[in-house]
């Protein structure tokens, strides 16, 4: 998904820019009446930091411009990048807003980073309307397809998945399922059963109770004797 299809409505275009020659007193007055905690800073017409209230107020009463600060330089997300290229660099956006800009780097507005998180949460089905299976597999033996089959077989719905290294190094993979399946526990208790290595799974009660858990798994055992 690129940006440009899910920002939407959500683009801000109105939000409050300076430029780096903006005075202190006057961004700072600024922010303060429009209640923003941070705010783009421009330099013909592209974006070049982020100022926040804290940056201004030690020097508040001063005749200093935005570029006299030592304010650090600012990325922008742009408007042709993908959702999955911005979550990878999300930690370089200190703001609770995100400065947007055009293809040529033409700055166009700013979104909320917690939109951003909110439309990735979406695409991996993260709400709840699912559950969260997490088995421990063998990097070199890995076949994805067959553990797909297998929870399909057991009438389960792979919403998405994802996987990285176990710790310590070495000892194979973890993969991660978001899921939709009316029987998580008998799903469960088969993937046991042929073998795979449960490493976390969401609760299968509302309120955990080891003894109930045991007591199924007893009448199953026996189901299938």
């Amino acid at each position: 998904m690129l940006l440009t299809e899910c920002v939407g409505h959500n683009l801000d275009t109105t939000c409050p820019v300076f430029t780096d020659d903006d005075l202190v007193v006057e961004v700072l007055a600024l922010m303060q009446e429009e209640g923003l905690d941070c705010a783009p800073v421009l330099h013909e017409g592209s974006i070049w930091a982020m100022v926040t209230i804290l940056d201004l107020l030690p020097v508040q009463h001063s005749k200093k411009r935005l570029k006299e600060l030592k304010l650090g330089h600012a990325e922008s997300i742009g408007l042709h990048e993908h959702l999955f290229e911005i979550i990878a660099r999300m930690d370089s956006f200190s703001c609770a807003l995100i400065p947007v800009s055009e293809g040529d780097g033409h700055y166009v507005g700013v979104v909320e980073k917690a939109m951003l998180f909110e439309h990735f949460t979406d695409i991996f089905h993260l709400g709840e309307e699912g559950v969260t299976l997490e088995l421990d597999v063998p990097s070199s033996d890995l076949k994805l397809s067959q553990v797909i089959a297998t929870l399909e077989k057991n009438d389960a719905t792979v919403l998405s998945c994802g996987m990285y290294p176990a710790v310590p190094e070495g000892m194979g993979m973890v993969v991660t399922f978001r899921l939709q399946t009316h029987d998580l526990f008998r799903l469960v208790a088969n993937l046991e059963k042929y073998g795979y290595l449960i490493r976390y799974t969401s609760p299968f009660f509302r309120i955990k109770d080891d003894e109930m858990r045991e007591k199924a798994l007893e009448v199953m055992r026996f189901m299938d004797m």
